[in-house]
């Protein structure tokens, strides 16, 4: 049987100490030429790090939990992207967890990691009132936490969202020179329990950004022009038909929903009314998710940075990991406004 290699052996070779070899596999700081020399000898010598024997003597699972509500949605992916980025260098596993399967609520799985400590650390999206069990129980259990654009207030634990009121305002000033003065908003929701819902956190933060803004130019959203209905495509096929039974004089010139995946809902259905996008009505998302650039008319949207922000959320979990204390923080993230043929000015 052929003698497995060891990180001894890979240091002599490599003539590096010890902790600069595992510094060059835990993806830490190591000159360009020491980390090459580093990645030849590990080449040749055939040499794999034994991370669950390591795991084993810190104590740790090696292992973060990624918690979301499901897994379909481009928002999801791209973070999924930012943190596997952020654990591939680390040869850290992930373990992803829905908190809904076949449309009802069950956190009975994510609950069995914290209480068997089958995870480090945990990054939770869009966590509200329903999680906070959950996100309580790990802070209890010791474990690192991090929450992307959670729905409620968190202490204790990493907070990352982006700049929702800054980026509703933007909206507002491109359609306010863009002369539109009827402007619906349609937010999102956030579960509170297994049938129950109420305005998403980061939906409200951007009516606010918006309406400042058109106020600033004289221009009021009227609440009958406000909803707040589910992040779902169907939701934005629920706007369109709301819209379509508006007589055009009075229908709002402008629709700026909550994400892109309800806006192309409500593009869609308006144009298989022979609605024209955008000279009878602009229409605005958030989140500039790749089907945003695509579809035609090319939607008009707010980009979140959420590979960036999955990226960080996994970072700051793993620090938190390493220094075996978990501190709170919080952390605000850009976002920019894409313009895209959807928006257009006002028809005469």
């Amino acid at each position: 049987m052929t003698r497995r290699a060891d990180i001894a052996e890979v240091a002599r070779h490599a003539r590096v100490s010890k902790s600069t070899v595992s510094r060059v596999i835990n993806g830490g700081y190591a000159s360009p030429e020491v980390r090459a020399r580093v990645g030849k000898v590990i080449q040749k010598l055939g040499y794999t790090p034994w991370s669950t024997a390591r795991n084993f003597s810190l104590g740790r699972a090696g292992c973060i939990g990624l918690v979301i509500e499901d897994t379909q949605g481009q928002w999801i992916a791209q973070i999924l992207g930012g943190i596997e980025a952020e654990l591939t260098s680390k040869h850290i596993s992930l373990l992803v967890g829905s908190l809904v399967v076949r449309e009802h609520y069950d956190a009975t799985t994510v609950a069995s990691w914290i209480r068997e400590r089958r995870v480090d650390g945990l990054v939770f999206t869009r966590a509200g009132q329903h999680e906070r069990r959950l996100v309580e129980a790990a802070k209890r259990g010791g474990l690192a936490v991090a929450l992307i654009a959670p729905d409620e207030d968190f202490t204790g634990v990493h907070v990352l969202r982006g700049d929702n009121v800054g980026a509703g305002a933007a909206v507002g000033e491109h359609l306010a020179q863009l002369g539109h003065r009827r402007v619906a908003f349609v937010g999102g929701q956030a579960r509170t329990g297994e049938n129950a819902w109420r305005e998403s956190v980061d939906s409200v933060d951007r009516l606010t950004g918006l309406s400042k803004a058109l106020g600033a130019h004289g221009v009021k959203i009227p609440e009958s022009n406000v909803s707040f209905l589910r992040y779902h495509v169907e939701c934005g096929v629920e706007y369109a038909e709301r819209w379509l039974k508006l007589p055009r004089n009075r229908a709002p010139t402008a629709v700026v929903l909550g994400n892109d995946a309800m806006a192309i809902g409500f593009m869609r259905t308006l144009q298989s009314h022979d609605v024209r996008i955008p000279k009878d009505v602009s229409v605005v998302g958030f989140d500039d998710i790749p089907s945003a650039s695509m579809y035609f008319p090319g939607l008009t949207t707010v980009r979140q940075e959420m590979r960036e922000i999955g990226e960080a959320a996994c970072h700051f979990v793993l620090r938190s990991v390493e220094a075996k204390t978990m501190t709170g923080s919080t952390h605000l993230y850009p976002m920019t406004l894409v313009p895209r043929e959807s928006s257009g000015r006002v028809a005469e």
